[in-house]
């Protein structure tokens, strides 16, 4: 990139401190170039909305994911604002004051092997954006925390799409202790919003995904759902898999609805280290990640379903206890528990304690169901005299 870096003096004879150094920022067209080469060098970084500005901070309108926003127009009358009032909050606030760095080094004997290598500087240009993109990508999905300090872990450099979603009081956030992927993706396409259901993408890990792919082979055995399978898609919306992804969480939104911010301003320094005999550089960008619209996200997460015995014995005209510990759906509350046969043995539930409370009716044996809404567990039940 012209005038980015400049190793072709250095290339061909006369290394020296005063040749190798090289500090400041780079002009807002090398800058929004340098970033631009980043973000097309990722396929999912590709995909979502970036929002290149030469700021550090941006108030996002988000009208592009606004729906239903046409009103009667009449002259000399102010429009309605109940169309905005309906769509909630939209756009977003970029924060990109907190910088990331790459710290990268050439030793010398490369460059003594590459004098002749006219394309060496591209090389190590594209090594560059390569690195900053599957890091920021990899930011942009395991990054929980917004660390100022200087030496704080990679994870919490920033907040990514997933910490956003966990934290946001708008994002639904639906919960499952399904086994089954299929079911768990079904589950997450239920509860996204309308307005985004047949437009969003799935976001799961790459491990998630081939469970799935093993779950359609056993259940489906005709060709054509195989196939449907492997296309990465379901309910005609596309599946994207990263192994950086949590197993068993899901995430669905359009990727359009995905903000990868990030400020043209890049800083860069290049210096020669006598000590380590090695050309060294330092780029330092300023990213952020959000969402314009938060309630066209949809992160479905796993909670077990447990109780404290599956197994009950109880004599007639006596009651056994158990007690539903933890569940999906509406949790506790939103349990219910039948008896198979209440000849044999009735059964109460309390929704606000999650206590189950089995009586025996008449000697034998029979099952309760207790179902969380989104897997059932079974208790066996046998009534002695």
């Amino acid at each position: 990139m012209d005038g980015i870096l400049t190793l072709n003096n250095i290339l061909k004879s006369g290394l020296s401190a005063t040749d190798a150094t090289l500090s400041g920022s780079l002009t807002p067209k090398q800058g929004k170039l340098f970033v631009s080469t980043i973000v097309s060098s990722h396929a999912l970084l590709s995909k979502v909305t970036t929002d290149i500005t030469g700021k550090l901070t941006k108030e996002r309108s988000g009208w592009d994911a606004a729906k239903g926003m046409l009103t009667r127009h009449k002259s000399g009358t102010k429009a309605p604002d109940a169309n905005l009032k309906k769509l909630g909050k939209i756009g977003c606030n970029l924060d990109m004051t907190k910088g990331v760095e790459l710290n990268a080094k050439i030793l010398d004997e490369a460059i003594e092997d590459n004098q002749d290598n006219t394309n060496f500087e591209k090389e190590q240009f594209e090594s560059f954006t390569t690195i900053f993109s599957n890091d920021l990508q990899y930011l942009g999905v395991v990054g929980t925390a917004d660390n100022d300090d200087h030496e704080a872990p990679f994870t919490e450099l920033a907040k990514g799409w997933l910490q956003i979603a966990r934290e946001s009081g708008t994002v639904n956030k639906p919960t499952s202790s399904n086994n089954s992927i299929l079911y768990r993706l079904k589950h997450l396409v239920k509860n996204a919003h309308d307005d985004v259901k047949g437009s969003a993408t799935i976001l799961m890990s790459s491990a998630d995904y081939m469970d799935y792919q093993f779950e359609i082979a056993e259940k489906y055995q005709d060709l054509a759902t195989l196939l449907k399978a492997d296309k990465k898609s379901f309910m005609d919306m596309p599946i994207e898999t990263s192994p950086d992804l949590t197993n068993g969480e899901y995430l669905l939104t359009p990727l359009q609805n995905m903000i990868f911010g990030i400020s043209s301003r890049v800083k860069r320094n290049r210096w020669y280290d006598n000590d380590e005999s090695a050309l060294k550089y330092k780029f330092v960008v300023f990213p952020d990640y959000e969402f314009d619209v938060h309630k066209y996200v949809t992160l479905l997460t796993i909670t077990e379903f447990t109780i404290t015995g599956y197994t009950v014995d109880v004599a007639v005209g006596a009651n056994v206890q158990r007690t539903v510990q933890s569940a999906a759906g509406n949790g506790v509350s939103g349990v219910t528990v039948v008896s198979n046969d209440p000849g044999v043995a009735t059964v109460t539930y309390d929704s606000a304690t999650g206590v189950i409370l089995t009586t025996g009716v008449a000697v034998g044996v029979t099952t309760l169901t207790v179902d969380d809404g989104t897997s059932t567990k079974t208790i066996d039940v046998v009534v002695t005299a």
